[in-house]
């Protein structure tokens, strides 16, 4: 009986086959990263989350066009990319520039969603649509619409509500296929749950008592840690700088986290003591590599 996680080429196999679970597992797996990625691009977390989810209706209707299962994680990030390089350029035009290399022939919906279970899917996830928001999909993802422009003129809409429509279902699309990865999501869940309570811990710790020793369960002794100002080697130089905020009264909440095997992402939100209102930007994401299960490199941004 096999105990083993099936691996990703496995999973996009089974994918391109149209089982719908095995992208949801596969998508899950990879969404701490993708959002790394998108946070590491867009320093924006509404922005981040957003093009995590256009990444994962990407790979749903154009999961089938993967040449090789083994590239699976590399195309996932190269979709997120683009989009994020999309969303970097919307404000000089609204061209929607492609998200992956493609066949000369676009294929049409039957193509894209060739097996059965596949496509019933799909349609099952549309029909959940408000009407408005399906056209908006349909056209976005399924029809010759090159910009939102011409996606505003067939529906009758301004521009901006193209974009909140599309931002709407995107959010009811993924949450829809993520769900459908039962087991891989409960596990996923207590994973971040984990890591989780682990990081509120060391901030409860550290705001009651800020010492050095409790940085030796989360953090390598040879830690790198940098942000837009910054960079600190090794768990003394970073617990000395993160403690002196600590002993000024800065107090950190985790607001959200991401995690995978090697990954935890937290969102953080800083509260500054009022002799020092300006001390820490209010909004942070902390980006944690980890090795044997500590930070061994930390991105922090603000957001």
């Amino acid at each position: 009986m096999r105990t083993s996680q099936p691996t990703d080429a496995e999973l996009a196999m089974l994918a391109c086959a149209g089982e719908v679970e095995a992208l949801a597992a596969l998508l899950e797996r990879y969404r701490p990263s993708l959002y790394a990625a998108a946070i590491r691009l867009l320093r924006n977390r509404d922005d981040a989350l957003d093009a995590v989810q256009e990444t994962c209706v990407i790979a749903l209707v154009r999961i089938c066009l993967l040449r090789d299962p083994d590239a699976v994680g590399g195309w996932l990030h190269t979709v997120l990319r683009n989009t994020c390089l999309l969303r970097l350029r919307r404000g000089a035009r609204e061209t929607l520039v492609p998200e992956v290399a493609v066949p000369k022939r676009v294929p049409g919906p039957e193509d894209l969603l060739d097996e059965q279970a596949a496509r019933d899917w799909v349609w099952a996830a549309l029909q959940a649509l408000s009407p408005d928001d399906r056209l908006t999909v349909m056209l976005r993802y399924f029809s010759r619409c090159d910009d939102y422009k011409a996606i505003a003129a067939i529906s009758g809409v301004p521009v901006g509500t193209v974009r909140s429509r599309l931002n709407r279902a995107r959010s009811q699309l993924t949450a829809a296929l993520l769900q459908t990865a039962e087991g891989s999501a409960l596990s996923q869940a207590s994973l971040e749950g984990h890591r989780r309570a682990e990081w509120e811990h060391f901030y409860s710790q550290l705001h009651h008592s800020p010492e050095p020793r409790t940085y030796r369960d989360r953090y390598a002794p040879d830690v790198d840690v940098r942000d837009t100002v910054g960079r600190w080697s090794g768990i003394n130089a970073w617990s000395a700088h993160e403690r002196e905020a600590i002993v000024l009264g800065v107090r950190a909440q985790i607001i959200s986290a991401w995690a995978s095997n090697d990954l935890t992402i937290l969102e953080i939100d800083f509260t500054n003591p009022d002799s020092a209102p300006g001390h820490c930007p209010p909004r942070s994401t902390f980006v944690h590599h980890l090795a044997d299960g500590r930070s061994k490199r930390l991105a922090i941004h603000y957001v």
